[in-house]
This record gives structure tokens, sequence and C-alpha cells, in this order.
């Protein structure tokens, strides 16, 4: 299964739901493009749903920190959720779960938007 990506919008909230694999830079090439539409309507505001993500290489590591650092430069803000399975054990692995803010559910990452 290749990399299927559906955004969606909750209140100020952007949604990145993710399913598949991330195994190339091209797969990441449309979330990219997407990313910096949302960034242009002045969204700050986004979660990355990966609980469908069967599987990440070291080029979906490489997108989740080029998000990350776009996002921040811009004063916003990420959080990775339903991370689990082998793409857990990456961000581990990779210590990238030190820099990312990860909830268990999308409900609770939005959560964290809503006490700001």
């Amino acid at each position: 299964m290749s990399l299927s990506i559906k955004v969606d919008h909750k209140n100020e909230s952007v949604i990145f739901a993710f399913s598949g694999k991330i195994q190339t830079s091209e797969e990441t090439i449309e979330a990219m493009d997407t990313l910096e539409q949302e960034i242009s309507k002045e969204k700050r505001m986004f979660l990355y749903d990966l609980s469908h993500l069967e599987y990440i290489t070291s080029s979906g590591l490489n997108f989740l920190v080029r998000s990350l650092t776009k996002i921040r430069n811009v004063g916003g803000e990420i959080v990775l959720c339903g991370v689990k399975g082998h793409v857990e054990k990456l961000l581990i692995i990779s210590k990238l779960n030190e820099i990312f803010t990860i909830y268990p559910t999308i409900t609770e990452g939005l959560n964290k938007f809503q006490v700001r």
C-alpha cells in the first residue's frame, strides 16, 4: 500500500491523516505542498495522525523533521498522534520522540491546542 494523506480541519487545527507507507521522498512532496498551502492560509496548529501509517523510512523521518522546522519557523506547533509499531520504534531509535510532542489520540492532541 502506498502513501495516502487525508487533510481535515478541526477548529483552528489542521489534521493530516497518513495511511500506508512512506518509503520515498517523492511520496512526501504532496504532503509538503499541502502543508505549505495551509501555512500560507495562516494555519499554525498541525496534527499528524500516524495511527494508520504502517511503515516509514529515513525519507519519512526527514519529512517529519522538515515539517516541524517549517511550522516552528512561522510560530506554529505540530503534534504527532497515534504513533505505534514500526513508526514508534523508529522515532525512539532516532530520538525524534524527544523533539516531537506525541499524544496517543487525535482527541488528546486537539486538547493540547484548546489549552493554549
